[in-house]
């Protein structure tokens, strides 16, 4: 019987099992995630205002994994051994396996100091992380990108329906949201303004203390809790694997999604980068299609067959929540705005789980 493991219960890997669920495999296929559940990042600013419930925004991988046919384990790996086809949980359980793959996520960057760092990675932790956070004196969001803006605009929005005084502050090394288009930039840093959340645009950290933060700018910011969004960063797993990486840490894949180096390791979402679109963004649409070709790809090696390429879309629709109910939707250098593109991702976002659940 072939042992294929799948670690991690990302946007691929959740494709893959509604596959098994309608189409049994002739495979021993076991889940191993550090989490029961797994919480869907694209809701998390609709829970952050108190839209969303806690069972709206996860999916419990144990009960699909029931429904499918696959056997579930809550472990986190720590080594893998490529050439023997071995993996290490932190339990200490050693896993076997002829094919494996990889859908782990990303990690958030570490600041130094002595404020308070809120950790919204792994997402398990989500729910109670930010609780914290939007309940604190002073929030300070580091990192100008989609998701520090929209975590900013959903906590302000919080805070502002719940009666707190102090305004989030967001601190960017460039300006915010600089990879859309410059509509969508402009109206975005209106918004942002509008709603009352304090921006430090082109600046960085350079002391934390207890009496807050100093920017390279010289700008003294009060500070009791930090949130860390300055883009995804790599698992330490493939580093302490000695596995092939791109120049960041990311574990390194072809278009196949297979590893060059050991072709029965695959990988797909923001943990792996594709060596053929090395600037690709770590983002959930493209790991939402990369699922069919992932498990196709599985299949076919397993089978001794030809491998299909995944290669990505130029251009695709973005919604960002922007608080109380309204969103901008992007598409290129188009940038629209409004309740209707909130309602619009609402009903995705409540399509997507429905799917998975």
């Amino acid at each position: 019987m072939v042992d294929l493991l799948l670690i991690g219960g990302g946007h691929a890997h959740l494709g893959i099992l509604r596959e098994i669920r309608t189409k049994a495999v002739e495979y021993q296929v076991t889940l191993i995630s550090a989490s029961q559940y797994q919480y869907y990042s694209g809701m998390f600013s609709g829970y952050t205002e108190g839209f969303y419930s806690k069972s709206d925004i996860r999916i419990n991988l144990q009960k699909i994994c029931e429904q499918a046919g696959v056997t579930f384990v809550e472990d986190t790996i720590i080594k893998v051994d490529a050439a023997n086809r071995k993996l290490i949980g932190v339990s200490g359980n050693v896993y076997d396996f002829n094919v494996v793959s990889f859908d782990i996520g990303s990690s958030i960057e570490n600041l130094d100091g002595s404020v308070k760092q809120i950790k919204i990675k792994p997402n398990f932790i989500f729910p109670n992380e930010i609780s914290e956070f939007r309940e604190t004196s002073f929030p300070v969001i580091v990192g100008g990108g989609a998701a520090g803006v929209e975590m900013a605009l959903s906590v302000q929005a919080w805070r502002c329906k719940n009666g707190y005084k102090d305004n989030v502050t967001i601190i960017s090394s460039s300006s915010i949201l600089s990879s859309v288009s410059n509509k969508a930039e402009t109206k975005i840093l209106k918004i942002v303004k509008q709603k009352g959340i304090r921006v430090f645009e082109n600046d960085e950290i350079v002391e934390v203390s207890t009496q807050g933060l100093v920017t390279k700018n010289g700008e003294h910011i009060a500070c009791s809790h930090l949130l860390p969004l300055t883009g995804p960063k790599p698992s330490s797993l493939f580093v302490d694997s000695s596995l092939p990486l791109d120049t960041k840490g990311f574990l390194l894949v072809g278009k196949t999604l297979q590893v060059t180096d050991f072709p029965w390791l695959f990988g797909a979402g923001d943990c792996v980068t594709i060596a053929d679109y090395l600037s690709l963004p770590k983002n959930g649409v493209y790991a939402v299609r990369q699922g069919p070709i992932l498990w196709g790809n599985i299949n076919h090696y397993l089978q001794g067959r030809q491998l299909t390429s995944f290669d990505p879309q130029k251009k695709f629709v973005s919604i960002l929540s922007v608080g109380q109910r309204e969103g901008l939707l992007t598409y290129g250098k188009s940038a629209y705005y409004g309740k209707w593109a909130w309602l619009l991702k609402h009903w995705i976002d409540k399509k997507f789980m429905e799917k998975h659940k």
